[in-house]
């Protein structure tokens, strides 16, 4: 289950002589009828990243996105006409009782299944029509009738909410209780889903391949080109292994068209990896920093002499190169080459420790390196092959 289907809320037909109260942006329907657009493929890329994923979790939208922003000023808007049907006199109830149906909603989606008597417990204290009764007989406490769910929520929620449910009951205004309700209610949600998908897990490793063929051939069955990408890449594979006079096989083709994905930008962008997509560019950009930093640790090496050639200074090398291409708007090491020349250099008079080098081998070193920066660079193109040829292997 994706975290924004919701259930739909049904009005009890007991009120249906009262006007329909207006939805809060909560509203289950609302995000059902969101929900409802996914397409097919959307769901393929969450099944898909649980699969690969096993730390995969669900989490609330930042407040900083466009989506947050416009939620807060959504959400203001709402309790504002809340409280300002609250302090009219007599009371407006109408928002409010549309708040507690929503309430109890939420609170009988997460009663497990086997707890028939808390689920009955809130059908029967949450009766909307009590509670318009109680409206007509100016009796109605709203602040009473949200602390009980409070205590309904401590009864549900995971141990690690019970400090921010158990401060929604320090509050006296009720707006602000409405408010910190729904904020903890989505926590719960959300602890729920989670708590689903890592209970799906187990089955979805067991099937996964073959609910992903059966997605595509769904896919294809409505959109005959929606593989068109995967087939360019495929074909494009194939004439440039001919050209290369490479051996043409089944087994051949897939291990040169995925060791491209690791070599180059493949544009656009093929169907049948769009989802790992970002997985392949982080792998090829780790596996650059380690043929770069083993060619640089070859380079230093052969040119200086045996001073350098011990494990202490290949590991040096080795983690200096890591630490210059962490960050991740560097797509090759060979982009910041400079700057990796300067810090190999240093590194280099760290490891000569019998006497400082001269201006001079400084200059050396810094010739070698600086021979990297052109692709070709055979040591560089050399180890290269060796990797993809591990990898295939």
């Amino acid at each position: 289950q994706h975290y924004f289907i919701q259930s739909n809320l049904r009005m009890s037909d007991q009120n249906k002589d009262y006007p329909e109260s207006p939805k809060s942006p909560h509203s289950s329907e609302a995000m059902a009828a969101a929900s409802s657009q996914l397409e097919e493929k959307a769901r393929l890329e969450l099944a898909h990243e649980l699969y690969m994923n096993e730390d995969l979790q669900m989490s609330m939208p930042s407040p900083h996105t466009i989506y947050g922003q416009v939620k807060e000023i959504v959400h203001r808007a709402f309790w504002d006409t809340v409280r300002e049907d609250l302090t009219k006199t007599p009371p407006q109830f109408e928002h409010s009782l549309s708040l507690l149906e929503e309430m109890k909603g939420i609170l009988t989606e997460l009663v497990p299944a086997g707890a028939v008597s808390i689920k009955g417990q809130i059908n029967e204290v949450m009766d909307m029509t009590l509670y318009r009764q109680q409206i007509e007989q100016n009796t109605f406490d709203v602040g009473g009738v949200v602390r009980y769910v409070v205590e309904i929520m401590l009864m549900l929620c995971a141990p690690a909410r019970d400090p921010v449910i158990r401060a929604i009951l320090s509050k006296s205004d009720p707006v602000d209780l409405f408010k910190e309700v729904f904020s903890a209610l989505d926590l719960m949600r959300l602890d729920f889903v989670n708590y689903q998908l890592r209970s799906l897990r187990p089955q979805l490793l067991a099937n996964s391949v073959q609910y992903e063929q059966d997605k595509f051939r769904s896919l294809l069955a409505t959109n005959p080109q929606a593989l068109d990408n995967t087939k360019l890449w495929i074909e494009s594979t194939v004439q440039k292994m001919r050209g290369n006079n490479e051996t043409v096989s089944p087994s051949n083709i897939l291990n040169t068209a995925f060791i491209r994905l690791l070599e180059e930008q493949v544009e656009p962008v093929p169907e049948t990896v769009s989802m790992d997509i970002a997985r392949f560019v982080r792998v090829s950009r780790e596996l650059s920093a380690v043929v770069f930093s083993a060619t640089c640790i070859n380079v230093l090496q052969s040119g200086v002499g045996p001073v350098l050639q011990t494990d202490a200074f290949a590991n040096k090398v080795r983690v200096t190169v890591y630490q210059l291409v962490s960050d991740e708007f560097i797509n090759h090491p060979r982009d910041i080459l400079p700057h990796i020349t300067e810090k190999l250099v240093d590194v280099v008079k760290e490891t000569v420790t019998t006497r400082p080098l001269t201006d001079q081998e400084c200059a050396n070193v810094r010739n070698l390196l600086s021979a990297l920066e052109n692709a070709d660079n055979p040591v560089y193109c050399l180890i290269w092959q060796r990797a993809k040829l591990y990898l295939v292997s």
